[in-house]
């Protein structure tokens, strides 16, 4: 064994090297061995700095899912537990219960799925089955339709944990895993629907289909409990845990009834300021520093701006924004016209050709001077004052929000007036769902009609839109959110089959001032399934 094994930055460029040879296609075999003769284990958050270091240098996070499980077979073994506290093992913390499902889907897994296809391989292939081969397909129906609620472990994995991750910086993981949660699904669904065909197809297309579920079920419970979980328990707070638990319900769980309630405890929060800052959190903070230092170099480079340009720049930048200036992970996500405003890019001059290129990305230049009000208009307002009050058309009122002598909030628009509660109300019956995206593409505000489509949670409230997709999604929207901001189209429209049950049509629209300013997207989602079987009339 080297004696420079201890040496973190060797340690993390052989990762790389090894990670590297793998993309380029370099035998498993040889990768192994390169691994066992460098290291006698491995910390989980020296592999995922290494698959963000591959990132950061422009691989595609779709290559590293494509390779994500051979990364697993190489570590396999090697991996150090970590320093994850015991209170996760408390029934009803979200590790405990993530443990729960996945002890109970292996069991699905090799205790019936597959035993019962092995047995219906085995029986003959007359044109006419059997009753036991009609109950063993009958089984592997209802096994598979089981194990199609995997979708809710993964779903809260994907709106509960990575959302936080993402606060933390904690970028790669999230990426890459949420592509190979859509690929599980997709085999599910191939399954199924083989399993259900008439007439029956071969029985080898049949066994692909659950063989690969299988193997990629099993290499992601490897990789949630061996590295993600350890991960998060050095980073997450008592209080994110107990955010995790109070949303999870509402999306669901995976063969196991509701779990039993947990809230953090006086110990949780003892052991949690106990805890040491973790390899990860500071192998977080250099690389922030390194880039603040990086830019520090490249102010002092830049010729000085006068005093009002930069107060006016730092004042569009939100607060929210600004906390994020030192985290690279989270200002690699946000959108072009964010990141040159914060100087992380240089804002090019827009193709006039492409209407996605002619987005302003100096959002920080002083507005143009208003011009004069045409005459013709002057005169169409002098007439309409001229006219008695009776024949006035009446002056549509500014939005604005009034507080009563009791302190009781009215909101004032122009189509009407709404209190607070009367508002929240209407929202919790609209039947779609809604979510709100600001003009920094970072989500805002959701519905919740307690029947959601997709699943939203708090977690998700200050993060950037195109993390909450996954990565085949992600270049789609960022292209919609684009064009909306260009002022290239106001909307985009979808629709999709939802699990084979729902047609749902799902809207975004360009949400903009009167004055034209764009203030943000607005996504609309619904179920229009029963809508699409109406017929004939149903009058009042």
């Amino acid at each position: 064994m080297p004696d420079n094994e201890h040496n973190s930055v060797y340690r993390q460029k052989k990762i790389v090297e090894i990670l590297k040879m793998l993309h380029a296609g370099g035998s498993f075999d040889e990768a192994k061995q390169i691994f066992d003769s460098t290291f006698s284990s491995v910390d989980v958050s020296e592999i995922t700095s290494a698959e963000r270091e591959l990132i950061g240098s422009g691989l595609n996070p779709m290559e590293i899912q494509r390779l994500c499980n051979v990364h697993a077979a190489v570590f396999k073994g090697s991996i150090n537990p970590g320093s994850g506290d015991s209170v996760e093992e408390v029934p009803g913390h979200p590790v405990a219960v993530i443990k729960l499902e996945n002890t109970v889907i292996t069991s699905l897994l090799d205790d019936e799925l597959v035993p019962v296809l092995k047995k219906w391989q085995q029986s003959s292939d007359d044109a006419t089955p059997s009753p036991r081969d009609q109950e063993y397909l009958q089984r592997m129906k209802t096994a598979l339709a089981d194990l199609r609620t995997i979708d809710k472990h993964y779903a809260r994995k994907e709106n509960l944990l990575f959302p936080i991750m993402d606060r933390y910086g904690i970028t790669a993981p999230p990426k890459v895993m949420w592509g190979v949660d859509d690929d599980i699904r997709g085999w599910i669904k191939d399954a199924i629907r083989l399993v259900n065909a008439e007439p029956t197809p071969a029985k080898y297309d049949i066994e692909t289909a659950i063989e690969k579920a299988k193997k990629d079920i099993e290499e992601m419970i490897f990789k949630e409990e061996q590295i993600l979980l350890p991960m998060v328990a050095e980073v997450f707070t008592p209080d994110d845990w107990a955010l995790i638990q109070s949303e999870s319900a509402d999306i669901g769980y995976t063969l196991i009834p509701e779990p039993l309630p947990w809230q953090p405890s006086e110990r949780d929060y003892a052991e949690a300021a106990k805890r040491k800052p973790s390899k990860m959190a500071q192998e977080l903070n250099a690389m922030a520093q390194s880039m603040a230092d990086e830019q520090d170099l490249k102010a002092r480079a830049r010729p000085t701006t006068p005093a009002t340009a930069t107060e006016d720049a730092e004042s569009l930048i939100p607060d929210d924004l600004k906390a994020k200036q030192d985290d690279p992970a989270a200002l690699a996500a946000l959108p072009l016209h964010l990141r040159a405003e914060m100087g992380q890019v240089k804002a090019e001059k827009p193709a006039k050709e492409d209407a996605r290129a002619q987005i302003n990305v100096n959002i920080s230049q002083p507005p143009a001077e208003k011009k004069e009000m045409p005459e013709f208009v002057k005169q169409m307002l002098a007439d309409e004052a001229a006219k008695p009050a009776h024949q006035r058309r009446p002056r549509i009122t500014e939005s604005h929000l009034e507080i009563g002598a009791d302190n009781h909030a009215t909101i004032v628009m122009p189509t009407g007036d709404l209190d607070l509660s009367q508002l929240t109300a209407l929202f919790g019956v609209l039947p779609v769902d809604i979510t709100f995206v600001d003009a920094n593409d970072i989500v805002r505000w959701f519905s919740d009609n307690g029947d959601r489509i997709f699943p939203r949670t708090r977690a998700v409230i200050g993060r950037a839109v195109v993390n909450c997709h996954p990565p085949k999604s992600m270049g789609k929207v960022q292209v919609i959110l684009d064009d909306f901001r260009s002022g290239a189209q106001d909307h985009a429209d979808f629709w999709i089959n939802l699990h084979g049950t729902k047609k749902v049509y799902i809207r975004y629209f360009a949400v903009r001032s009167p004055k034209g300013e764009y203030l943000g997207c607005l996504e609309v989602s619904q179920d229009i399934t029963e809508i699409q079987q109406l017929t004939d009339e149903k009058r009042l």
